[in-house]
């Protein structure tokens, strides 16, 4: 008796369902609809009010066999504009390429990759199907909301434009080894351009001078200034001496300085306008300011974006402040035998002002490794944000779409 009870409540036990496990960690976020629908993908925006809404970007091949009847909807919202956008893409690339050519090299990047895409509008297939889809649900079609941290939205990204197979319900653990596997660094904190996957909009002509803008900078080295006091001179980041610089020009500057008629003409309206003749549009004007007692460094980082004729306005802007203190007792001591310093301190004793005091030269380098460390903390944030703002010429044509949307921004 006692056998046959074990017996059948082994078998009763053996017929009942397992426990539910919890469902692998992944990279995506959900949105749940009032049907009961769960959409997977990246939330780019929430609003909420009356007319709050959910604005997200959803893989196509994933929305049209998970979603169908909504993927349709989708993609013939999509549909209507990306005609009108292409036509406007053609015009502003047009007249983008010609005001770069004239002063482009012949094996131009930029030159090249609008002809590819002037190629590619003209083919109907480039703006029927692209990889992602901008998707906007209104606040009565949402019922739930999950978010990811960064970290894992940016896998999910960097997921998308390899291609991986079903990366929304990937394991996130999987998804990491699959892009270690690919040269990724999983830790990273740069957020790729999904451009490339997105479909055409219809945007504003400021916007469209910003990705422009953005572009160049990428391409153009000599697009990049740097701002201290009243004067203005290349931005070279790779570390060389001032010397490179050309000194004679900075003595001019800097004797302009105790010149009384100096400042009645800002000297960045030139150096703007010598970049604007040249066709161009953008320009990355970095401003340093440190008051006389040193206490702190400011570096403001400011895209600058021509709008017409002469006329420039700030397109996008990062600022960052650091005292001396911040930073260990030894901050600076590298930078004794740095030639930029070295030329820094000559050009000071060769305009006659007298030898520099020791303490002042350590006290100098401790304020130069304070500059160092805002200038490289609001470089790193302003890259960012060309990243994302620039057009995708340095994809592969024949895997990009050329799309024009910020990731975030559908």
């Amino acid at each position: 008796m006692i056998c046959g009870t074990l017996i059948l409540a082994g078998s009763l036990m053996a017929l009942q369902k397992p426990a539910n496990k919890a469902a692998p960690a992944t990279a995506t976020e959900r949105v749940t609809l009032r049907d009961g629908s769960v959409v997977l993908g990246l939330v780019t925006a929430v609003s909420t009010g009356p007319r709050g809404a959910v604005e997200l970007l959803v893989r196509r091949d994933w929305a049209e066999s998970h979603l169908k009847t909504w993927a349709g909807k989708w993609s013939r919202a999509i549909e209507a504009g990306s005609k009108l956008a292409a036509r406007q893409r053609r015009e502003r690339l047009g007249a983008w390429r010609g005001e770069r050519a004239a002063s482009a090299p012949a094996d131009d990047r930029i030159v090249a990759w609008i002809d590819q895409e002037l190629k590619r509008l003209d083919d109907p297939a480039f703006t029927a199907r692209t990889a992602l889809m901008p998707v906007h649900l209104s606040r009565s079609d949402v019922r739930g909301l999950f978010r990811q941290p960064p970290l894992n939205t940016r896998l999910l990204q960097l997921g998308w434009l390899c291609g991986l197979p079903e990366v929304e319900t990937m394991p996130l653990e999987d998804l990491k080894d699959a892009l270690e596997g690919r040269g990724f660094a999983v830790d990273g904190n740069q957020t790729p351009s999904l451009a490339g996957l997105l479909p055409l909009f219809p945007e504003p002509a400021l916007s469209w001078l910003g990705r422009r803008a953005a572009t160049e900078l990428a391409v153009d080295s000599d697009l990049r200034v740097i701002r201290y006091q009243n004067m203005v001179l290349p931005d070279l980041k790779t570390g060389q001496a001032l010397d490179r610089l050309n000194v004679s020009s900075a003595l001019a500057e800097v004797a302009k300085l105790f010149d009384p008629e100096q400042g009645k003409e800002d000297p960045l309206v030139s150096t703007l306008k010598k970049v604007g003749d040249r066709g161009r549009v953008g320009a990355l004007v970095t401003q340093l300011d440190i008051p006389a007692d040193m206490s702190q460094a400011t570096i403001e980082a400011t895209m600058w974006v021509r709008v017409g004729g002469d006329r420039w306005v700030p397109f996008v802007t990062r600022s960052v402040s650091v005292r001396p203190d911040e930073l260990p007792a030894e901050a600076g001591r590298n930078l004794v035998a740095d030639p930029q310093v070295q030329s820094a301190f000559s050009l000071v004793e060769a305009l006659g002002l007298g030898t520099i005091p020791p303490e002042f030269k350590q006290r100098s380098l401790k304020m130069g490794a304070t500059t160092e460390k805002a200038l490289g903390v609001a470089r790193a944030a302003i890259s960012q944000d060309l990243n994302t703002l620039m057009l995708p010429i340095f994809e592969n044509p024949s895997g990009d779409r050329g799309g024009d949307r910020q990731p975030g921004k559908p």
